[in-house]
């Protein structure tokens, strides 16, 4: 399973967004998983390998034609947003 949090650039949101996705994997005791941050072009280049995209509500129309899930998040810090999400699209 491979996921990708993104961000515009790759380096702020998408980091956070990165470690709190792990976090919530862990509380569902989910193994598996490989999370990685990345900035909206990359995601566009990568999106057919990876399972998952997560983002923020604002950036889904960039990655439209991704071929992978696209979950939007509305807060990067929510882990119990970002736990019923995965498990939603995991289980």
């Amino acid at each position: 399973m491979r996921i990708v949090a993104v961000c515009g650039l790759g380096y702020g949101t998408s980091v956070i967004l990165k470690n709190n996705i792990e976090k919530a994997l862990l509380a569902i005791d989910y193994e598996g998983a490989t999370v990685e941050a990345v900035g909206v072009a990359e995601a566009r280049q990568i999106g057919a390998l990876a399972n998952i995209v997560m983002t923020t509500e604002e950036l889904v129309p960039m990655l439209d034609g991704i071929n992978a899930e696209i979950i939007p998040i509305r807060h990067v810090i929510d882990i119990d947003e970002i736990k019923a999400a995965l498990v939603k699209a995991l289980l």
